[in-house]
């Protein structure tokens, strides 16, 4: 055996079915998908590599419920061997996570996630809509939020006495904007480096620790932040759910109003807004969006790098660090490759150590949030109409306690993770079987480090 073919079976991850003699190749010997044809799942030759990382499936092991199964009913459609059903077909649309591990493992090369968001679209425009569906449109299109609140609370988390430094760079944000709608300031005038710090919806309505600890760090880092005072929706669950024909006015309107500001980079602590920003966002300006983007676990340990900073975790020392464990995103990492800045970041905090979950990086396990489906069948709306429904819920719940048992497993003291949507999953499944583990977003570490 050659040196070069020895060191990719080392790297092997072993996750298609043992009787078939093969093994679905590491991430870097994988096919890349060779079409963006809306009928990919052709070359899909249901070898099973799918099935084993699929977690939706490996919790109620229903065909349909992974990716070999969704190219089956894709096949029969276009066949006319089965019927296009509206109501039938909800199910087998949206109960996936779109966490992209069936995509990293298919040796076919599919796009998977392109596949089954393609998939949707179709299905929506063929006028497939579930009531909750319904509700979180309405909602993003009338109060450009899915929380079904009122968008003129989006920034109540950054008053005075909540988050001066959020209040603060809101001020400056609304202050800009004013000079530039009246012709005192133009974006061609502007010599620094502008950054805009673009919150997110669940950041503004749920998890204001997020937007606050953010604007903290990026306060002690000397940042000169601000915050758009015309903020909408990114648009992310519109996509992510099919309805991608209303995001798109989303995506003109936030992108028109970031370069009418003049700014440089915009900084996300939401990992969902990232993605979205990164794929769709650029997909439809056609790769022009006139302004750079970073995630918070990218930003801080460039800004770090360039200033010279260092970083120390107050609360611990680097003879007894705090010992954490990181979950990756799905939004972060198999959505934008993004992997190695969170580990960076963290390993540049004296007084914090990372331990490694087994399942980590391309192979990461998703936490169960994805593809819009807590969105869709949770936060908005109080009931749920029917058992398969509710048989979903507790998928979820299955799901998220698999990730978490696999994180005490390194007897990490912390969970974290950069995505508010794994957070509050995670978390809520710690708050059922492990209370005593916190999950935490990797900005509230920040948070309580200095900058020196």
């Amino acid at each position: 055996m050659n040196e070069k073919v020895s060191e990719d079976v080392k790297k092997v991850v072993t996750s298609g079915p043992t009787v078939s003699g093969m093994f679905a190749p590491d991430q870097e010997n994988l096919v890349e998908p060779t079409s963006k044809s809306e009928e990919d799942y052709e070359r899909c030759t249901q070898c099973g590599y799918c099935r084993l990382v699929c977690r939706v499936y490996n919790t109620t092991y229903a065909e349909r419920d992974y990716a070999g199964g969704r190219n089956r009913i894709l096949k029969s459609l276009k066949k006319k061997e089965i019927a296009f059903d509206k109501e039938k077909i909800i199910d087998a649309i949206y109960q996936c996570m779109l966490c992209g591990n069936c995509r990293t493992v298919c040796p076919s090369g599919i796009d998977t996630l392109e596949v089954f968001q393609t998939y949707r679209r179709t299905a929506v425009r063929k006028g497939v809509m579930p009531e909750k569906l319904q509700i979180l449109k309405n909602s993003i299109l009338t109060n450009k939020n899915p929380f079904l609140e009122s968008g003129t609370d989006r920034f109540n988390w950054c008053d005075s006495q909540s988050c001066n430094e959020g209040h603060k760079a809101y001020e400056r944000g609304a202050e800009h904007a004013r000079k530039i709608a009246f012709g005192e300031l133009k974006p061609s005038d502007i010599e620094e480096h502008l950054v805009g710090y673009f919150v997110g919806c669940t950041s503004a309505y749920r998890n204001n620790e997020l937007s606050t600890a953010t604007s903290r760090i990026l306060d002690k880092m000397g940042v000169k932040f601000i915050v758009f005072p015309d903020e909408y929706c990114c648009g992310s669950v519109l996509f992510r759910t099919g309805l991608e024909d209303d995001a798109i006015e989303l995506v003109h309107y936030n992108v028109d109003m970031i370069r009418k500001l003049g700014v440089n980079e915009i900084v996300f602590s939401c990992a969902g807004c990232f993605s979205t920003f990164t794929t769709e966002y650029n997909k439809f300006t056609e790769g022009d969006l006139g302004f750079e983007l970073s995630h918070m676990v990218q930003f801080v340990p460039k800004v770090a790098k360039q200033k010279g900073l260092k970083i120390r975790y107050t609360k611990r020392t680097k003879e007894d660090p705090l010992i954490v464990t990181y979950h990756d995103p799905c939004h972060l990492g198999r959505y934008c490759n993004v992997y190695d800045e969170p580990r960076e970041l963290i390993d540049m905090i004296e007084g914090v150590k990372l331990i490694e979950m087994k399942h980590n990086r391309e192979m990461s396990w998703c936490c169960g949030a994805g593809g819009g489906v807590r969105a869709l069948y949770g936060e908005i709306s109080t009931d749920i109409a029917s058992t398969r429904l509710d048989e979903t819920v507790a998928c979820w719940e299955d799901i998220n306690e698999d990730r978490l048992k696999e994180a005490i497993e390194t007897n990490a003291e912390v969970l974290v993770s950069a995505c508010v949507f794994c957070k509050n999953n995670l978390h809520l499944a710690a708050s059922q079987t492990k209370p005593d583990l916190p999950v935490i977003d990797l900005s509230q570490i920040l948070e309580d480090c200095e900058f020196y």
